[in-house]
């Protein structure tokens, strides 16, 4: 994964994500405001870029406040405390529940529905919660549950619907619950 937590400013988050949704505009807070209301993939960007930038700056409480106007707003969870890379986009953001653990590289693609949940609900002391890191470029189909510390590989796909338990390849291509390999995505 390319970038690193707090590289970028909130501007060129936010103007990343938005070029992953209008691929050859040159990105501009206009042009960002005009599309919120008619892409809730890009409203979704922005209350998880404001989450992410306030939470690395100390300011958990203020995060957890956007996480509940998420909620409202457009029916999406996100855990403030995750670190996402650039041209991060939320295809269908209803339903998607992410949390505080999860690491995301530059360029992936989530559908509607997705969960990154923790392996266990109630922990016992002293165990540390382990959260899913997706690499660059991967795509996580609708309703897939991501489940514990696992690692979604470079350019990887989950299927829609699938359950995955276990890490996932470099570039593979999985299905099903649990997900197993089903093939090889080519990329460009």
């Amino acid at each position: 994964m390319t970038n690193v937590p707090g590289q970028a400013s909130f501007r060129e988050l936010v103007f990343s994500d938005f070029a992953r949704y209008r691929p050859g505009s040159q990105p501009s807070w206009l042009k960002v405001l005009v599309r919120l209301p008619s892409v809730p993939g890009l409203l979704a960007s922005l209350i998880v870029r404001a989450q992410q930038r306030l939470f690395e700056k100390g300011h958990g409480g203020l995060a957890n406040q956007l996480r509940t106007l998420g909620n409202v707003l457009i029916g999406a969870d996100f855990g403030a405390g995750m670190q996402i890379g650039t041209g991060f986009m939320l295809v269908h953001p209803v339903g998607v529940t992410i949390g505080f653990g999860l690491v995301i590289g530059d360029d992936v693609t989530f559908a509607g529905g997705v969960t990154c949940a923790a392996r266990h609900y109630d922990p016992k002391p002293g165990v540390e919660q382990e959260f899913a890191t997706i690499c660059d470029g991967a795509v996580i189909g609708a309703n897939a549950v991501l489940v514990g510390g696992v690692t979604i590989g470079r350019n990887a796909m989950v299927g829609a619907n699938s359950v995955v338990l276990s890490d996932v390849p470099e570039g593979a291509v999985v299905m099903g619950s649990p997900a197993r390999r089903v093939g090889t995505r080519e990329t460009a």
